[in-house]
């Protein structure tokens, strides 16, 4: 190259030899030197959609398998990601539809506070309210609880520190992620403009193939976890796991750590573990009589152990059923005893509707039987015949 150009080639001979004997800081300076510089600082540019964007990009990397392996600290950092995606995505749809909404108080809603970004905003829990009741967003029970549990798990890793199972963690913030996709996709795209809709659609195409590859990596699991469970026959003790909401927990199976100790459920898919007890108090069903409790209502007619819960997703059923903590017996459908009236199993085709005691104490009244009726009554006798 000419001089005006740059260095000629003895000169980055000579220079990368100065370079190699130099110190390390030495080295460094003069790379530095090569760099281009802007004239001006560089400046951040993240309006809420595409901010929001960001968020789920780093989620998506931190929970990815075919990446790396998922680690307690990606969990960690897909989680507090997740949760401010949730808050700037809900408040970007909010300022679509008015402006004050995205204000803790509307009624004292100013658009200098707006623009000049010194307002109290609203909270996520408002928000999801708000987007609820007010824009008529279609946010279900189940995922507006989902919600609720990411904000419970940012809160505690943000100020307190979470010790909870890194994999129950990591299924509701997948649950998380897939909901806001999709909230992206319907929600926001049709209030952006062309351009934002173009740069949001490239976005959603990288975030619809992480999330695929971390749902993917979910399903092989549950499909190994059922075919484990299928061979070794514990699909009628499989329950729902109350952590990571997956049907994978395991009665009386303790950890590795309570081998010798019996009373333990454990989930095969996030390994947490739980005391039956713990178990048989969130499946209890409501009791009921004239003084608000019925006296059977946990009362398994089987074994007549206090430990029959209710609505009880168990892996062999297709519908959640009664299920016996106790005796781990599954009962699809209960009635009274038509004799004293305490819960019977009445699933089986053809079942009697007595209680066992009643039955083996019940005794058939002799049947009636019309008089025996003669000639004689009407009138006859053998002379007369």
């Amino acid at each position: 190259m000419s001089e005006s150009g740059g260095m000629s080639a003895a000169g980055q001979t000579a220079g990368g030899r100065a370079a190699a004997a130099g110190s390390v800081p030495d080295q460094r300076r003069a790379w530095m030197s090569l760099r281009p510089r802007s004239s001006a600082p560089r400046q951040l540019d993240f309006p809420p959609v595409r901010n929001g964007l960001d968020y789920l990009a780093s989620v998506v990397e931190h929970l990815d398998e075919t990446e790396s392996e998922v680690r307690p600290r990606d969990v960690k950092y897909a989680v507090l990601h997740l949760q401010a995606a949730v808050e700037v995505l809900f408040k970007a749809r909010l300022l679509a539809e008015h402006w004050t909404l995205v204000f803790t108080n509307p009624g004292d809603a100013t658009r200098k506070a707006l623009d000049d970004a010194t307002l109290n905003s609203v909270s996520p829990e408002k928000a999801i309210t708000r987007l609820r009741t007010i824009v008529g967003v279609p946010i279900s029970d189940k995922e507006q609880q989902a919600l609720k549990k990411l904000t419970e798990d940012r809160n505690k890793l943000q100020h307190f520190g979470l010790t909870q199972n890194a994999r129950a963690v990591e299924a509701r913030a997948g649950e998380v992620l897939d909901f806001l996709i999709r909230f992206i996709d319907t929600q926001l795209m049709p209030y952006l403009s062309t351009e934002e809709q173009r740069e949001t659609a490239h976005g959603l195409e990288d975030l619809r193939e992480g999330l695929g590859n971390i749902n993917s990596y979910v399903d092989q699991r549950m499909k190994r976890i059922a075919g484990e469970l299928r061979d070794d026959q514990l699909e009628n003790v499989t329950i729902l796991c109350p952590a990571c909401e997956k049907v994978t927990l395991v009665l009386d199976e303790a950890p590795s750590t309570l081998a010798d100790e019996g009373g333990y459920a454990t989930c095969r898919f996030c390994s947490s573990f739980f005391e039956i007890s713990e178990l048989e108090n969130r499946w209890f069903p409501v009791p009921w009589n004239d003084e608000g409790r019925h006296p059977d209502a946990n009362v398994c007619p089987w074994c007549e152990a206090v430990a029959l819960g209710t609505d009880v997703p168990v892996l062999s059923e297709p519908e959640p059923v009664h299920f016996c903590f106790s005796c781990s017996r599954i009962i699809k459908e209960l009635a009274p005893c038509d004799g004293c009236g305490r819960q019977i199993d009445v699933s089986a085709e053809g079942s009697a509707p007595l209680c066992g005691p009643c039955e083996a104490s019940w005794e058939p009244e002799p049947e009636y039987e019309l008089p025996y009726e003669g000639p004689e009554d009407y009138g006859f006798t053998e002379e007369r015949e």
